[in-house]
C-alpha cells in the first residue's frame, strides 16, 4: 500500500530536518553535501510521486526582499529539478519561493538565519491551486 499523503510529508520534512539541502550564498546551485539528502527525498517520492505537494524555497533578511523573492524561488526549482534528474515524477510538485516573509528563527543571529535558509515540503490541496490559465468565474451579477 502507498504511504498516506500526511506520512509522505513527514518523511520528506524529517530527511531535511536531519541533514537540509544547502546552497551556495547567493546562488540556486545546491552544494555537493545535499546530495544525499536529494537522493533520500527521491526514493520517498517513488511511493508518493502521487501526493500534490509544494516545494517552498526560504531565505533570511539579508540582502534586498526582492533579491531574496527570486532566489527563494529559484532554490525549490533547483530542488525539483535535481529529483528529475534521478528520474522522480514531479508533476504533482509545484515550486514556490517565499522569500523572507516566513522566518522560523531569529535573523539577528547566525544561527537564525542558518535556520531560515531551508527547503520545506508541505502537502496541498489540489483544488486550492488556481490554473493561472483559468479565467475566474464570473459571478451571478456580472452575469447578468
Amino acid at each position: 500500500a502507498l504511504p498516506s499523503p500526511e506520512e509522505c510529508a513527514t518523511r520528506i520534512n524529517a530527511a531535511l530536518d536531519e541533514r537540509k539541502i544547502t546552497f551556495a550564498p547567493g546562488s540556486g546551485e545546491s552544494e555537493a553535501d545535499s546530495l544525499p539528502t536529494v537522493e533520500l527525498i527521491a526514493e520517498v517520492m517513488e511511493t508518493c510521486a502521487h501526493v500534490p505537494m509544494e516545494v517552498g524555497g526560504h531565505t533570511d533578511s539579508q540582502g534586498r526582499e526582492v533579491m531574496n523573492q527570486e532566489l527563494s524561488q529559484l532554490r525549490a526549482e533547483a530542488v525539483v529539478t535535481a529529483l528529475q534528474a534521478r528520474r522522480v515524477l514531479t508533476g504533482n510538485l509545484t515550486t514556490r519561493g517565499y522569500g523572507e516573509t516566513n522566518p522560523i528563527a531569529d535573523n539577528g543571529t547566525e544561527e537564525g538565519r542558518e535556520a531560515n535558509r531551508r527547503i520545506e515540503f508541505k502537502l496541498i490541496d489540489v483544488e486550492d491551486v488556481v490554473d493561472a490559465d483559468t479565467p475566474p468565474a464570473e459571478s451571478e451579477d456580472e452575469q447578468n
